[in-house]
């Protein structure tokens, strides 16, 4: 059994670029794999507003690029798998994990499905604090749902016997915009996409009497380290994960190639 009191390092809230947001995941991936850097958990949010696409998704098939091009929106593959995303600069939170798969082994989460849900258990009982109920569940990719539509979607990479998990968590909706960056599936029309975002999802601040942001990145910080038991220590990315992310940044998720590997 883990001691309570296994210690992590926690990357308090900044706002990054699409590319820089990827770029860092992976340097850390990487960092703790070598253990240049402990386990860690981040929270982030995107500036401009970014798709994301799944590493084995065509972009041509899930994004608008013309329209995300005029508004200055970042496009930006992930190495993790899923769907597309938009991640709306002021309607959500994001969150990311790197830690061994031996560590949530631990935990008794052995199957992959477990391991997404002992890092999502921080989460909901977080929002437990603020009366809500969420739950666990599968809507394409492993969810979180209040009242039965999700709000939190989350994805996954594993190298060499880590793993990177990170994860959405959405504070408003807006379908009309969500849905002029991404593409309707074929034979789906935009107006039906939107409708079924706002009858398939919520952002928790419709839920909350009062949402304030800090208080509530405090309470899924307490969340993770009850469920994880670990204690997590305020830290900073290393000059090496920096200087590996900026490489990334550059070579990669900046680039077209990588973009549009899946034309």
């Amino acid at each position: 059994m883990l001691e309570i009191n296994d210690e992590w390092r926690f990357l308090p809230l900044e706002t990054r670029n699409g590319y820089w947001n990827m770029a860092l995941d992976e340097a850390i991936l990487d960092a703790v794999i070598k253990n240049e850097s402990p386990n860690t958990l981040r929270f982030f949010k995107w500036n401009p507003s970014t798709i994301s696409i799944g590493r084995n998704q065509s972009l041509s098939n899930e994004v608008n690029v013309n329209y995300a091009k005029e508004m200055d929106f970042n496009i930006v593959r992930r190495i993790t798998g899923g769907g597309s995303v938009f991640h709306d600069s002021k309607r959500e939170i994001t969150y990311s994990i790197v830690c061994p798969t031996k560590f949530l082994e631990g935990l008794n989460a052995r199957k992959v499905i477990e391991q997404f849900e002992i890092i999502e258990a921080g989460i909901i009982l977080a929002l437990t604090h603020y009366g809500l109920k969420p739950e666990k569940g599968v809507i394409h990719c492993p969810a979180i749902f209040l009242d039965g539509k999700k709000f939190s979607g989350n994805a996954q990479v594993r190298k060499k016997g880590y793993l990177l998990q990170h994860g959405t968590i959405l504070l408003d909706l807006d379908p009309e915009l969500m849905y002029s960056a991404l593409k309707a599936p074929n034979n789906v029309s935009k107006s039906k996409m939107v409708k079924s975002v706002y009858a398939k999802c919520i952002g928790i601040k419709e839920k909350l009497d009062v949402y304030e942001e800090s208080a509530f990145l405090s309470s899924l910080k307490a969340g993770f380290e009850s469920t994880l038991r670990i204690k997590l220590k305020d830290g900073n990315f290393t000059e090496s994960e920096l200087e590996l992310a900026k490489n990334f940044v550059s070579t990669k998720y900046s680039s077209k190639e990588w973009l549009e590997k899946y034309e």
